[in-house]
């Protein structure tokens, strides 16, 4: 028989309190974008799992790697393009409050491992960094 979860709003509130301040403690030493995007989907993903429990976890968001933080997007990688259809459309706004929570101008990107590896502006943004923005400019001026 299938027990019901019981989520006391007090306990999560207190975790969620707790780890964000761990995040703010380390943020510091959190400056590679893709440490960052890491540390930070290790905390959402545990929320994730306390606010929809482990069977909707396992399902949706075991398989999902965090990618970069780039420009204020956390850019996450799904097996499929279905994953990330699903996800944008069921739980996308639950995770984007959950990394509000954590960092206010933090958002989250789904993408599957097809579309990382075959679009040329997923490509784009995921190698962009600062020294891709002055050649970019450059280029512009001399063009």
């Amino acid at each position: 028989m299938k027990k019901n979860r019981v989520i006391k709003p007090k306990n999560l509130k207190t975790r969620w309190t707790q780890r964000q301040a761990r995040l703010k403690e380390k943020s510091l030493n959190l400056a590679h974008p893709v440490v960052k995007a890491s540390y930070t989907w290790s905390i959402l993903s545990e929320q994730l799992c306390d606010v929809l429990g482990p069977e909707v976890h396992h399902q949706w968001f075991k398989q999902v790697r965090p990618l970069v933080i780039s420009h204020n997007v956390l850019i996450l990688e799904v097996p499929n393009h279905f994953s990330a259809q699903w996800i944008h459309t069921h739980y996308h706004e639950l995770v984007d409050v959950l990394l509000s929570v954590m960092d206010k101008k933090l958002t989250s990107f789904f993408v599957s491992q097809y579309e990382r590896h075959h679009s040329p502006t997923i490509a784009d943004v995921l190698t962009e960094g600062p020294a891709s923005e002055v050649k970019r400019q450059t280029e512009d001026e001399q063009g």
